[in-house]
């Protein structure tokens, strides 16, 4: 593997560079960008966008935020959207497509992935949870407490309830699983769109990969892990048993989070 670019070599480097979150976990939306670079075999370097002694505020002079991942193409402006993310890979490399032709249908897994993706999305609200989990259990130290101040405060998740976003996210696991259900090869038919891509990197959020298919940190895994209670167990395993797929299929093996 070539080595890490830190931020100021991503900067004047050409082609395309990509920072993904590093700290030993899965960030789902890292890992869906790969996965989109990965699918349509568009090479790219990766970069270390944490200073060793400013943190991430160097990116945030330049990009005007502090969330991974973070995409360079070229000269042009860095992408820290997952939407314009993909459409960069769209243009980038046109084949495989990802997004469908027709405007419905491409409608239809923006959507989806929205739900997914985006703020009051599926990762936000397991964001929420994990963050009530580590402020409130006694098993958790000052360290972890530490961890859980810093993620409230950088996602300003006060005006979100530990209730409502476990609805949140029962109700969208339970739109996959019906998506999933109706018996397609895809979830949303017969093509793999960025709709399923999106579907494997955030269900980790249920359940990670097994420590072999993706090592990670014991405290990553355990606060990652939920078992929704309003889909059936049979439909939630069903829903991981796709995501294994998607990486088996498509995406590298282990996972590497660098």
């Amino acid at each position: 593997m070539n080595p890490w670019l830190t931020l100021e070599q991503a900067i004047g480097a050409p082609g395309l560079r990509v920072a993904p979150v590093r700290a030993g976990l899965p960030s789902p939306w890292s890992e869906f960008v790969r996965a989109c670079f990965h699918v349509k075999r568009i090479p790219y370097s990766l970069v270390d966008a944490r200073d060793t002694d400013r943190g991430l505020t160097p990116l945030k002079s330049l990009t005007g935020q502090e969330s991974l991942p973070v995409v360079f193409w070229n000269e042009e402006r860095p992408r820290s959207n997952w939407l314009e993310q993909l459409m960069l890979a769209e243009r980038i490399s046109p084949q495989p497509r990802l997004l469908p032709d027709d405007p419905f249908e491409r409608a239809k897994v923006v959507g989806l992935m929205s739900e997914l993706c985006s703020e009051a999305g599926f990762g936000w609200h397991r964001r929420v949870m994990m963050i009530a989990r580590l402020l409130s259990e006694p098993t958790f130290g000052e360290r972890e407490r530490g961890i859980g101040q810093y993620l409230s405060k950088k996602y300003r998740h006060d005006t979100d309830s530990l209730a409502g976003s476990t609805r949140h996210c029962e109700a969208i696991v339970a739109t996959f699983a019906s998506l999933q259900s109706a018996g397609h090869e895809y979830l949303l038919g017969s093509s793999l769109t960025a709709l399923d891509l999106a579907w494997a990197a955030f269900a980790a959020l249920l359940q990670p990969l097994p420590e072999d298919l993706c090592p990670m940190r014991p405290l990553w895994r355990d606060l990652y892990t939920w078992v929704p209670t309003v889909t059936p167990h049979h439909d939630v395993q069903a829903l991981l048993a796709f995501r294994e797929r998607i990486y088996r299929e498509w995406l590298p093996l282990p996972v590497d989070l660098g």
